[in-house]
Formats: structure tokens, C-alpha cells, sequence
């Protein structure tokens, strides 16, 4: 019986090992379209990029200054959550503070013009590969800010994924919205469809 009893435990932690090494992303199939709402940033364009993730539009936004890509390249990446990077996950760049502070300054580009986003890229650029790019004075400020202390343990599971390139060298490892921003277009359409509704719905 005692025997039985150590052979379960011992096929339990091999499956809970198992699965604990199968829950580190998913594989997903990512191929850069073209700069987006980028704007040039000494010498390269920084910023919103257009991408597709497993053949849906999306927009990424590029930490990996090192690695250089072409319009049209796909390549396959693990797609990393908060917590799989937390657990120890095999990301581009090695430090979970560095992925903390990018996190921050990511959350702060939604609400930006493109101009502070190459900005924002500058900074982020920088927290991963150090002395990578020349960063402006505003460029600066994010850097100061976001490496100041105060976002080493940011949460960013609710602003973005990690996509990291496998093997390494295949593409560029990019951060994209966990959920990605609905274009105003849309909004628009909505709200021109819902005054229709609502006229129709006018008494006579």
C-alpha cells in the first residue's frame, strides 16, 4: 500500500510539473505589416506598429531594439502573460523589473500622441538594452520615471502581453494590448447606428 501511496505522489508531481511547464503561453503566429502611427525617432520609426497575431490586425509595440525586421516578416512567439512572466518565463530580455517598468510605461501610451509614444519607445528601448538609442529630454523623463523605484512590481497583467520570438533571433519581441483599443471609426459607426435606432423609434 505504502508503495502504491509514493508511486501516486510521484506521478503527481511529474503532472503538476507537466502542466506547470505547458502553462507558460500560448504559440502564436506574428507577422509585421507595416510602421502604423510610428513616427520617426533618430533614424527609426518608434511607436504604434501594425501587425497581425495569428492573422487578426493588431497593433504591437516594439521593446526589442536590437533584433531588426522587415515589412511582411512573420515569425512564431510565446505569447506571455503577467504570470508567465512572473513564473520565470523565457522572455528576450532577462529581468522581471526591466518587464514591470515597461509595463508602466506602456499602460501610459493609450492616451498619447504618436510624437510621445516614440518618446515613451525611446524609454523602453533603453530599460532593455541600455545606451541602445539616444533618448530626448522627454524620452528621459519616462526612463527617470519608470526606473525610479516606484514600478519594479507593477502589474501590467490588464495593459499588455509579451510576444518573444522563437527562436530568439526569428523577429522582434513586441508588447501588445491585453485587450486591443476599438478605433474611433468604430465608435463613430456605433453611435451614428444607435441616432438611427432611436429616430426610427420617433413616434409619427
Amino acid at each position: 500500500m505504502k508503495r502504491i501511496s509514493t508511486a501516486i505522489s510521484v506521478a503527481l508531481i511529474s503532472l503538476a510539473s507537466m502542466t506547470a511547464t505547458a502553462a507558460f503561453a500560448a504559440t502564436v503566429n506574428v507577422q509585421f505589416i507595416n510602421q502604423g502611427t510610428s513616427v520617426p525617432y533618430h533614424g527609426v520609426y518608434a511607436g504604434y506598429y501594425n501587425a497581425k497575431i495569428d492573422g487578426v490586425d493588431s497593433i504591437v509595440f516594439c521593446d526589442d531594439f536590437t533584433t531588426g525586421i522587415n515589412y511582411g516578416q512573420a515569425w512564431t512567439a510565446n505569447e506571455f502573460t503577467y504570470a508567465d512572466v512572473i513564473g520565470g518565463a523565457g522572455t528576450k530580455f532577462s529581468g522581471v523589473s526591466k518587464y514591470s517598468q515597461a509595463g508602466w510605461l506602456f499602460s501610459q501610451t493609450a492616451a498619447a500622441t504618436p510624437s510621445v509614444r516614440a518618446q515613451i519607445q525611446g524609454a523602453v528601448w533603453n530599460i532593455m538594452a541600455p545606451g541602445s538609442v539616444i533618448m530626448d529630454p522627454l524620452a528621459q523623463n519616462y526612463y527617470n520615471l519608470a526606473t525610479n523605484g516606484t514600478h519594479n512590481t507593477y502589474n501590467w497583467s490588464g495593459v499588455m502581453k509579451v510576444l518573444t520570438p522563437t527562436p530568439s533571433g526569428s523577429g522582434q519581441e513586441f508588447l501588445t494590448p491585453t485587450v486591443v483599443p476599438v478605433p474611433a471609426s468604430v465608435w463613430l459607426l456605433g453611435s451614428g447606428l444607435l441616432g438611427l435606432v432611436g429616430v426610427s423609434r420617433r413616434p409619427g
